[in-house]
């Protein structure tokens, strides 16, 4: 075979091992469907010059959601290495074990009791339950993570885990003193309230569909929904119901928590679309229009920069009617623009949340349109001083619960990005802003605003400099054309 150049090599391909071996020829396509997972097309080809005797002859290609790891880049990053690890409890395999995590392990003990109580049935028909889909579990999880573990201690983690998170989600949600109580005597208040924190990380996830398992073995069908619903709502916005009619037809189930709070930030009013299903049409329509035509990627270059500069050229800003970090429109005016953002709650949180956030986007076989990412990167674009910051919280854009407008500033120059971004989805708005922003008979008369009307005393000043130049000008001209009968 070697030598020979165009000739034909049967190669076996293997799709996430779920199904059988199958033999096709150089050049032809395997298409083929995985358990829950997406179709996947090989082109199989043989290269010639590739064909040494230690190349593999097997190619196994995975297509499988897992609960990923953080990539090693991003934890190289001084400023934000440690925003990956959890500080109270360890949820899932990842760091299951850690010394500094005990005192919230021996917790999730006494918040499996607090689930039992009340319900008709004991703690071995919950275990069992587990048990008998541990394998989906694991299975959700990176190759490896869990082979530590035994199928009776992996199903027992993924118990008491999710017993913890429960427990969390019924104290945001629900009115139950004697739980608070428990929890907070045992936790204490800066544990408790570092927990929320912990459930955002990328590591520290355990399968929703257990989640929702666990409540629906504990709860009616509705309240346990409605539970699920006011826990993601009261953690992202500070309120218990979304803003704005939202459909919930998503095809797939988030594979955990992270997933879950990310579909219901970038869904959107009118579409409610699950990103897993409909970024890859998307991203092949955009491969096939980049592929036929020559891209100028000047046109994604754009010059203006912080909400100071939009300001000074009449651009003004205001909430968005919805929670989406998607809807972001500008409109352009006969003298001033218009930039609607989404409203954000800055919290000493927010920080983790948007790292495990862009940590997720940027991993491997996790088919996003990284809308996070690309909302955190034209915020970071606007913000670049307390100035800004000002600006977009009197507007009611961003509610400062970390501290001065200093620390939320510094905030966003620390959250990287590395240049990550999907420049189709705030095309648009830019290229508004941009043709508005060079607009100069839009512009004129708002830099004259900015520049002279900004405050009282240079209003005044104006006024009066005017008044100064009328007044020497009719005098002036009654000095030149002075009148015969005075």
């Amino acid at each position: 075979m070697e030598g020979q150049t165009g000739q034909q090599e049967e190669l076996f391909v293997e799709i996430d091992q779920k199904t059988d071996d199958q033999t096709y020829s150089d050049g032809e396509t395997a298409s083929c469907t995985t358990d829950g997972n997406e179709i996947v097309n090989v082109i199989v080809t043989s290269d010639p010059i590739l064909q040494g005797e230690s190349m593999p002859r097997r190619y196994t290609y995975s297509w499988r959601r897992r609960i990923q790891k953080v990539l090693p880049l991003l934890k190289t990053d001084e400023y934000n290495r440690h925003e990956y690890d959890p500080k109270v409890v360890s949820l899932g395999p990842y760091h299951h074990g850690k010394t500094e995590l005990q005192l919230a392990e021996d917790f999730k003990h006494i918040a499996l009791e607090m689930f039992v109580s009340g319900s008709s049935k004991d703690v071995a028909y919950f275990y069992n339950k587990i048990l008998e889909v541990v394998d989906n579990a694991r299975s959700c999880y990176v190759d490896g993570s869990t082979d530590k573990y035994n199928d009776h201690e992996f199903a027992l983690m993924m118990l008491l885990d999710a017993c913890f998170i429960i427990n969390h989600i019924e104290l945001s949600t629900t009115d139950r003193y004697n739980k608070l109580r428990t929890t907070r005597h045992h936790l204490g208040m800066l544990a408790l309230s570092t927990t929320v924190r912990d459930m955002f990380l990328l590591e520290n996830q355990i399968p929703f569909w257990i989640l929702k398992l666990l409540i629906s073995l504990r709860y009616d069908k509705d309240e346990g929904d409605e539970l699920l619903e006011m826990f993601l709502n009261f953690t992202l916005y500070g309120e218990y119901e979304q803003k704005g009619e939202m459909s919930h037809n998503h095809v797939e189930e988030p594979l955990h928590l992270l997933e879950a709070f990310r579909t219901r930030l970038v869904s959107q009013q009118s579409e409610v679309r699950s990103f897993h299903r409909t970024c890859t049409p998307q991203w092949l329509k955009r491969k096939k229009s980049i592929t036929n035509e020559r891209v100028n990627m000047k046109s994604y270059i754009h010059s203006f920069r912080s909400v100071t500069d939009l300001k000074a050229k009449g651009i003004q800003f205001k909430p968005s009617c919805t929670h989406s970090l998607k809807d972001i429109k500008f409109k352009s005016r006969y003298f001033y623009g218009q930039l609607v953002l989404p409203t954000w709650y800055v919290s000493i949180y927010t920080k983790a949340f948007f790292l495990n956030m862009i940590a997720y986007e940027m991993c491997p076989n996790t088919v996003t349109d990284r809308a996070v990412t690309s909302y955190v990167y034209f915020m970071k674009s606007l913000i670049e001083s307390p100035r800004d910051v000002k600006e977009l919280r009197e507007m009611q854009i961003l509610f400062n619960m970390l501290g001065s407008d200093e620390e939320v500033a510094r905030m966003y120059k620390e959250i990287n990005t590395y240049g990550v971004n999907n420049a189709h989805i705030f095309y648009n708005v830019k290229e508004k802003i941009q043709e508005h922003y060079h607009n100069k008979a839009k512009t004129w008369i708002a830099e004259l605003i900015h520049t002279y009307f900004r405050s009282p005393w240079t209003a005044l000043a104006l006024l009066a400099a005017t008044f100064l130049l009328c007044l020497t000008f009719t005098q002036t001209y009654f000095t030149i054309n002075p009148n015969p009968r005075l």
